[in-house]
């Protein structure tokens, strides 16, 4: 007589083979979703990062354009608006508020770099300036704005005299010729 017990064993033996294997499926496929979600994160980091360069360098791009338009509209006091890294636009004595009373052309000057220096400070991380005469271009001038970036994204070269983009920032540079 043959017995059922037998039988019942090697059953249980397969079902159990089918869920270990089944387990093994559902291990896998998890596994490929974190993968995927993990990666779904860092490219998403990414694009955070990268909104963010594109954000500064727009602001860099605006304040330079502001200062070569208040630069152009005091042409004949160019060379007051002159500045190298690490200076302060502020200068020694506070300007006037142009805004509430008539300035001399030479306040006005200082009065446009006091508010690019405040704007820096408030807009741009670890925010610099420099603004020079072009070495190649006579009546020529350059604006280079410089901001905090680890991966150095934005860098100028030293063409027509630019200052070097100091370590660590990246930078945004503008020529343009004020009319006289």
């Amino acid at each position: 007589m043959n017995s059922p017990c037998p039988a019942r064993s090697s059953q249980r033996t397969g079902s159990n083979q089918q869920r270990g294997f089944a387990l093994l499926e559902a291990l896998m496929a998890l596994l490929l979703l974190a993968s995927g979600v993990l990666s779904l994160l860092w490219m998403h980091q990414q694009a955070l990062a990268l909104q963010r360069q594109q954000t500064l360098r727009a602001v860099a791009m605006g304040l330079a354009d502001d200062l070569a338009e208040r630069m152009q509209l005091n042409a004949p006091r160019s060379a007051d608006y002159a500045k190298t890294w690490g200076t302060s636009a502020l200068g020694t004595g506070k300007p006037p508020d142009c805004t509430a009373q008539p300035c001399l052309r030479t306040e006005l000057a200082q009065w446009d770099m006091q508010q690019l220096q405040q704007t820096l400070q408030s807009q741009l991380p670890d925010g610099d300036a420099a603004v020079f005469t072009l070495t190649d271009a006579p009546g020529w001038w350059g604006i280079v704005l410089a901001w905090r970036d680890d991966r150095m994204t934005y860098r100028t070269d030293s063409a027509s005299g630019t200052p070097v983009c100091p370590d660590n920032k990246s930078c945004w540079r503008l020529f343009f010729r004020p009319a006289v």
